[in-house]
C-alpha cells in the first residue's frame, strides 16, 4: 500500500463502505421496491446486490489501474465506484 498516495487510498476507501453494509442489502430493506412477478423480484434482488458488489470490484480495478501507470483511468474508476457506492447507500436508507 505504500506505493499509493494517501489521497488515493482515502478515495478508494469510500468505495469499501458498502461492503460493511452488505448484510443490509442481503437481508434488509428493498430500495427498488417489490413486485408481484417472480422474474421482476429476481432482477430487483440482483440490482440490490450489484449496489454493494460493483463498488468493491471497482475498488480493486481502480487501484490496479493506478499501479499499472494508468493514473487518470484509476482515479476515474475510483470516482465512479464512490458514486455507485454512495448512491447505493442513499437508495438503501431513503
Amino acid at each position: 500500500m505504500s506505493e499509493f498516495p494517501k489521497w488515493l487510498l482515502a478515495l478508494a476507501f469510500v468505495s469499501m463502505i458498502p461492503l460493511l453494509l452488505s448484510p443490509l442489502y442481503l437481508f434488509g430493506g428493498m430500495p427498488f421496491g417489490t413486485s408481484e412477478s417472480a422474474v421482476a423480484r429476481f432482477f430487483i434482488y440482483l440490482a440490490m446486490q450489484l449496489l454493494w458488489f460493483v463498488p468493491v470490484v471497482l475498488f480493486f480495478v481502480g487501484l490496479d489501474a493506478w499501479r499499472r501507470g494508468f493514473y487518470k483511468a484509476g482515479v476515474s474508476v475510483l470516482i465512479v465506484s464512490d458514486v455507485i457506492g454512495i448512491g447505493g447507500l442513499v437508495a438503501l436508507f431513503v
